[in-house]
């Protein structure tokens, strides 16, 4: 007899193309996924995946797997919840590290005020949520998502420094420049890819954590910086510049979801 919870393993395999990033989905152990795929491909005398360096694939039969237990698990959720009521819904959210989450407050307020009980945690990786804001850029095929808001990027300089009075800044007006590295940013190999274009030369001062460690180490004087507009703040020491480039460098911020009940889904797609 098959056991629910290799299936639960094997699903979250199946969906997210790698062992690592469904050990992580499951908040377990990588051996733990592999021994529950291996355990079901033996009981079943079938395989399930191919295996590779970019991941696993699954085989006609692991496609012929997921269908029924998916099916299966839907029928055993359904029939706990027919007879143990349970109006308590936990929520799993990914938040990536560098957006400004207090910009979109009122998408998860929606969420905490629908007709069921909503418990939210914070995980630390995207392959463990099932609701996350994230750059469009780092999401895998499992997500629908509804897009938030596309943001730009602007140079941020001390108010005493030489470019502070300049309405806009060009790429040339950059070269000889000590910046503070951004290193989580997700555009980054393109702002580096136009400065190597265009043969100019900066140095990095160091590296930030986080924005608010940016903005305070600009503010002491060690470099200069680009961060998304998100971050600008209103009252501070700090001059935003807007950087004047033919093809803008944009993010685009979006609310990802997947496998919610169908009030939470209808409250993100009115926000």
């Amino acid at each position: 007899m098959i056991e629910v919870r290799p299936l639960n393993y094997f699903i979250a395999a199946y969906e997210e193309g790698s062992i690592t990033a469904a050990a992580s989905r499951c908040f377990i152990a990588q051996p733990s996924v592999t021994h529950a795929i291996k355990t079901l491909e033996i009981s079943l005398g079938v395989k399930l995946f191919e295996r590779s360096k970019r991941g696993i694939s699954p085989t006609a039969d692991g496609h012929k797997l997921y269908k029924l237990a998916s099916d299966l698990l839907l029928q055993n959720r359904q029939l706990q919840e027919a007879f143990i009521p349970n109006n308590m819904h936990e929520l799993y959210l990914y938040v990536q590290p560098d957006i400004n989450i207090e910009r979109y407050a009122c998408i998860l307020e929606r969420i905490k005020n629908t007709p069921i009980d909503v418990n939210l945690f914070i995980v630390d990786v995207i392959e463990q949520a099932q609701i996350a804001i994230v750059d469009e850029q780092l999401l895998s095929p499992q997500f629908k998502f509804r897009r938030l808001n596309q943001e730009g990027y602007k140079l941020i300089v001390r108010k005493d420094h030489p470019l502070a009075k300049n309405k806009t800044v060009s790429l040339n007006e950059l070269q000889g420049l000590a910046f503070i590295e951004r290193p989580y940013c997700t555009n980054r190999k393109a702002f580096e890819r136009l400065i190597s274009d265009e043969n100019i030369l900066i140095t990095y001062q160091g590296k930030a954590i986080h924005d608010s460690q940016l903005q305070s180490l600009v503010k002491l004087g060690f470099g200069v910086a680009v961060i998304p507009e998100s971050y600008i703040q209103k009252e501070c020491d700090l001059k935003y510049i807007p950087i004047s480039l033919n093809n803008p460098i944009t993010r685009s911020i979006v609310f990802a979801y997947r496998k919610l009940p169908n009030s939470i889904v209808a409250a993100i797609e009115d926000t």
